[in-house]
């Protein structure tokens, strides 16, 4: 079983070198890794350059460091490590968050899971007392929620695969197989950050690709520890361009239908609440973020 992890650097090199090092401590050394840099400024980059070649000189497996030319998003920037993987035969992808690390069985643990699995594996996030198992799908809606438990190896029944099931494996940990990748394709670069994970699994479900949360491997994850820097209005943006676009492209033919009123229902709520001088920076970020979809206007957001 050939396994490559991918990571992603965006101007957080000491999340990332934290990372690596969790990896050096693992007792099952098979795997691969690639760091992809989202065009990181160039302090942080040589940061993990001069990090990663003291760590990677002292690793017995492969690793490389990937810098792409401009940013590319989660979606672009994993694609770039997935299409790498893919390239050097890799039977399973694992996609990790820069700002999780590892206990040092991680691997092995892993390793029995993905034995007797196929299709997509998430794996849970533990965040301080809580733990993140997985995303839940709901149709219009600005955001996705993930379904929490405060207590460990217990997966929560809006996680749990059965016939009725809308969850989806949180991109920050997810395990791909390569049977995946050749029946659907990789990650949809429309979105650029939100809703790629979410839009993933709905294309795997369709495709009858089997979609699992284990309970069996633990990650460790500092909440949002690299989405905060981009600022809450921007983020709005987001999250309102991307919402439309999953729901227009991923719903039942009624939510299709029904986006379009949904979309005019923002916009109305958004020019009312500056009319009244509410959260005015708020407002037009959601309006911008509407009218980026109404416009075909996805990927990285120019301005």
């Amino acid at each position: 079983m050939k396994l490559f992890i991918i990571t992603i650097n965006y101007n957080g090199s000491e999340n990332t070198t934290k990372l690596l090092r969790s990896l050096y401590e693992q007792t099952d050394r098979d795997f691969e890794i690639v760091i992809v840099d989202n065009a990181s400024d160039g302090a942080d980059f040589i940061s993990l350059q001069t990090a990663t070649k003291g760590i990677f000189a002292k690793m017995p497996f492969v690793a490389s460091v990937v810098r792409n030319k401009k940013n590319l998003g989660f979606s672009g920037g994993n694609n770039v490590g997935i299409g790498q993987a893919l390239e050097n035969r890799a039977d399973w992808v694992l996609l990790l968050n820069n700002d999780t690390w590892v206990g040092e069985d991680f691997i092995a643990s892993l390793r029995v899971k993905l034995g007797s699995s196929g299709g997509i594996v998430g794996l849970p996030l533990v965040e301080e007392d809580r733990t993140a198992y997985c995303g839940r799908i709901e149709w219009l809606k600005p955001t996705l929620r993930h379904d929490y438990e405060n207590s460990k190896f217990q997966i929560p029944p809006a996680c749990r695969t059965g016939r009725n099931s809308k969850f989806y494996a949180v991109g920050g940990a997810m395990v791909i197989s390569k049977d995946a990748f050749d029946k659907i394709g990789e990650l949809d670069e429309k979105y650029f950050l939100y809703f790629e994970d979410a839009d993933f699994c709905v294309r795997a479900r369709r495709a009858k690709i089997p979609i699992s949360i284990t309970d069996k491997v633990m990650i460790h994850h500092n909440v949002s520890a690299t989405t905060k820097k981009l600022g809450s209005p921007l983020l709005l943006r987001y999250h309102y361009r991307n919402a439309l676009y999953f729901n227009r492209k991923n719903g039942p033919w009624y939510i299709k239908v029904a986006v379009w009123p949904w979309s005019w229902v923002i916009i109305l709520k958004q020019f009312l609440k500056m009319g009244l001088n509410i959260n005015e920076e708020e407002s037009r970020a959601i309006l911008d973020g509407v009218f980026d979809w109404y416009m075909n206007r996805m990927g990285r957001v120019k301005s």
